[in-house]
């Protein structure tokens, strides 16, 4: 009898761990791809295709070409790269680095542009997925309205009505002077996207000191033509409403700063992006105005560089998934700020103190955002500054945050286990003493 009791402890032990151990993988990478489709825009896009050591990459990009592909912290002992004046592209890099890890693929293209994708090299080169792309259309399922009030205080940081109104004028000026007769909304939001990226620059000083909500108000955006990541999204979202096009602010974390890859699932929230409904195709648009801009403000003087352009327009969902992360989708009416405003639209308490929280939100997420840094991919400058060593690690902390905890469910299971187990030495002994 001992030694049945010694066999049904050691299977529900055994049983424990493995489950545990499934469970643990369900929430790191759920398997890897040998292709990456970067974009939808078909005028603009890459496909990454790996085979064991070799990279190889082709796509069209119409008004740009690549000059160059590397991999950051590993030298390539092959690279081949071609491109047609149609705006056609291959190339083909043959790389082997010492240790399995993770790596920054860079392409370089002719306006300095650099796209940076992750890469998994696991005795051959693949792309990681890390659940994330799943996720991110969750979220997107379950968007949360914000009160016209708190669209007010996005327009003017102190809800002052002739701001308000004036960046609403201003907001109209911009969509009709880049849009004018389009009539399709995928076009309108790539020339808006391409506006606010060769407009606007990165604040590097607010960022670096002290962001609030005079740093991210849309007037003050326009105004001073500076901000960080939610001003950047604000004022592309504003002008998406005002062309007739649903968007949605999405906060989250990027990876960028201290948040590598590998925390991106549990990493500090840290970003501000958006996305906007494609009525004809039925589906969200990924976007992320702040890492089209390449122009930078730094010690009182503004550095502007040639704007991104489509890089960040209409990423797949699974290009997106390696270096964004969404918390949060938040849907504003900035056109109805001024009713807001006037108190033509009736407010109850709950929808005041969503509009202080929401403010609070803001100053509280631009904080981290500061600590943290800007985007992975730009100019030359910005994607030297924010290539970064990976690490791994999370608190249990972090991953409960950001429903990425597993412990209750292995307690559940460890639970169930040792009730069947349990239940078996139960029957054993009644079936002896019978």
């Amino acid at each position: 009898m001992k030694k049945i009791y010694v066999c049904l402890l050691s299977a529900i032990i055994a049983l424990t761990v493995l489950s545990s151990a499934c469970f643990a993988l369900n929430l790191e990478e759920t398997g890897d791809w040998n292709q990456l489709i970067t974009s939808n825009y078909k005028d603009g896009f890459m496909t990454i295709d790996t085979d064991g050591d070799r990279i190889k990459i082709s796509g069209v990009f119409k008004n740009d070409y690549p000059k160059n592909i590397s991999i950051m912290g590993a030298d390539a002992s092959e690279e081949h790269l071609r491109a047609e004046s149609d705006g056609t592209f291959s190339g083909e890099l043959v790389c082997t680095p010492f240790e399995n890890s993770y790596y920054n693929l860079r392409i370089t293209f002719n306006s300095r542009i650099i796209y940076v994708y992750t890469l998994k090299y696991n005795d051959g080169w693949s792309i990681p997925d890390n659940g994330i792309a799943e996720a991110n259309e969750k979220k997107l399922q379950n968007i949360v309205s914000a009160p016209p009030l708190a669209a007010a205080y996005y327009l003017s940081a102190e809800g002052n009505r002739d701001e308000a109104e004036e960046t609403l004028s201003e907001l109209k000026r911009i969509v009709g002077e880049v849009c004018g007769d389009e009539k399709d909304d995928y076009v309108k939001a790539m020339k808006l996207i391409d506006w606010v990226g060769a407009n606007i620059s990165y604040d590097h000083d607010a960022a670096e000191n002290s962001v609030t909500m005079d740093t991210v108000a849309i007037h003050n955006v326009l105004e001073r033509r500076r901000t960080t990541c939610a001003g950047f999204a604000n004022t592309f979202s504003a002008l998406l409403e005002i062309a007739g096009i649903r968007s949605v602010n999405l906060k989250g974390a990027a990876v960028a700063g201290e948040v590598t890859y590998e925390e991106l699932p549990v990493g500090t929230e840290n970003h501000e992006f958006s996305a906007f409904w494609y009525e004809a195709e039925k589906r969200w648009v990924y976007c992320d105005s702040c890492w089209t801009s390449n122009s930078s403000y730094r010690d009182g003087n503004y550095k502007w560089e040639i704007s991104g352009g489509t890089r960040h327009f209409d990423v797949t969902g699974e290009a997106f998934a390696l270096n964004h992360r969404i918390d949060k989708a938040e849907e504003r009416s900035y056109t109805k700020a001024l009713a807001a405003l006037d108190g033509e639209l009736s407010e109850t308490a709950s929808e005041k103190e969503e509009s202080h929280v929401t403010e609070n939100e803001t100053r509280e997420s631009e904080q981290t955002t500061a600590k943290e840094g800007t985007s992975e991919s730009g100019s030359d400058e910005n994607a030297t500054k924010n290539d970064t060593e990976s690490t791994f690690g999370s608190t249990s902390e972090e991953k409960e945050k950001n429903g990425k905890n597993p412990t209750p469910y292995i307690i559940i299971g460890l639970t169930g286990i040792m009730v069947i187990g349990a239940g078996i030495i139960l029957a054993v002994n009644k079936n002896k003493n019978n």
